[in-house]
């Protein structure tokens, strides 16, 4: 008998072992590359459970401060998959080689990561974060959009620069229209740091309905003259206002497309290219087109009739041209009309290469 309940105890025993979970990572070192500096990057580890109970990520513990950690909070069933994101903050130029000890239910002893990489002040090129250059200064854009804008509104854009030059920058802005203020933060941005400018948009400063484009120019220097390099496009769409009754609102127009993404071409040898959008009233009342308009040159638009009656459907005819191939942002036809749940209709135009 006390053989038999030796080997029971031996059973019982083994079968605990095999039923618990089993951790692995789809890789445990990552290489970031080169970063810039006070660019923080972050990294992903899988995070694979292979056994037969659930694993649950405890704690995430990094060597320095310069390391912060977020991870799978719940239970990783079997077979199951979570995740470890650990972001090194940059701050340090040269190379780094950070780690993290991951505890988990499995025993009290850790598993450890590692990050390896090298900040830099001068590769700009190795980001995404800043893809725009201007001379020795990094931009996140170069095309500003204030979108659906109601009048009274007074939105802000954050537009981030860094600063890859061995000089102090005080970035300001060139040829800002009356609706347009800017304001730098930091005044100064050292080398290798990243500052902002704020613009912000007064609407009652708009004067139409609908699409209002610019152009403002970043000033690199004293005397800085404007460029194409330098140049920065920025757009607003002020919205019309409705203040329709519950039964107004179930007459009005109703403006439908048969699509809003067009794709023409491919231009080869043409100068130009046409396709078509159908637009149709749904509504009850007539439809009133109030704004036709493109969002860049080398697009061309038109419609024959502005106001659609209820059932009617008529044809607009968008044409890209090869004479003008200077773009900034996206390919686009915009649409301003009295149909109360459709003000604004934005028609995205692709070319086919």
């Amino acid at each position: 008998m006390k053989h038999i309940l030796l080997l029971a105890f031996a059973l019982v025993a083994s079968m605990a072992a095999m039923a618990q979970p089993k951790i692995e990572f789809d890789h445990t070192t990552q290489e970031l590359g080169t970063l810039l500096w006070h660019v923080p990057q972050t990294a992903t580890f899988k995070v694979i459970n292979k056994g037969t109970q659930d694993l649950l990520i405890t704690n995430v513990r990094t060597d320095c401060g310069c390391t912060n950690a977020e991870w799978t909070t719940t239970a990783i069933g079997p077979g199951s998959t979570g995740y470890i994101k650990a972001t090194y903050n940059a701050e340090m130029l040269g190379h780094f080689n950070k780690g993290l000890a991951v505890y988990t239910n499995l025993d009290q002893q850790p598993h450890y990561l590692s990050l390896m990489g090298v900040v830099s002040m001068t590769n700009a090129e190795a980001t995404t974060e800043y893809p725009y250059k201007v001379g020795e200064y990094y931009l996140s854009t170069d095309d500003v959009e204030f979108d659906d804008v109601n009048r009274g509104d007074s939105p802000t854009y954050v537009l981030s620069i860094l600063n890859s030059s061995k000089k102090s920058f005080r970035p300001e802005l060139m040829h800002l229209p009356k609706y347009l203020t800017a304001q730098a933060d930091p005044a100064v941005i050292r080398p290798g740091r990243v500052g902002r400018i704020l613009l912000t948009l007064n609407s009652n400063e708009l004067h139409t309905m609908g699409l209002t484009q610019t152009s403002i120019y970043l000033s690199r220097f004293m005397g800085d003259r404007v460029s194409k390099e330098t140049e920065i496009n920025v757009s607003a769409t002020l919205l019309p206002d409705f203040f329709d009754t519950p039964t107004q609102h179930a007459l009005a127009p109703v403006a439908q497309l048969d699509s809003t993404h067009l794709v023409l071409g491919p231009l080869g040898k043409k100068k130009k290219v046409t396709g078509q959008v159908m637009l149709t009233n749904t509504g009850k009342t007539p439809l009133v087109i109030s704004a036709l308009q493109v969002y860049n040159p080398g697009i061309s638009v038109s419609l024959n009739k502005r106001r659609i009656d209820p059932g009617h459907t008529e044809k607009m005819k968008i044409t890209i041209s090869t004479n003008t191939s200077y773009f900034k942002g996206r390919r686009r036809v915009l649409l301003i009309t009295n149909d109360p749940d459709h003000p604004k209709i934005v028609i995205d135009v692709t070319v086919k290469k």
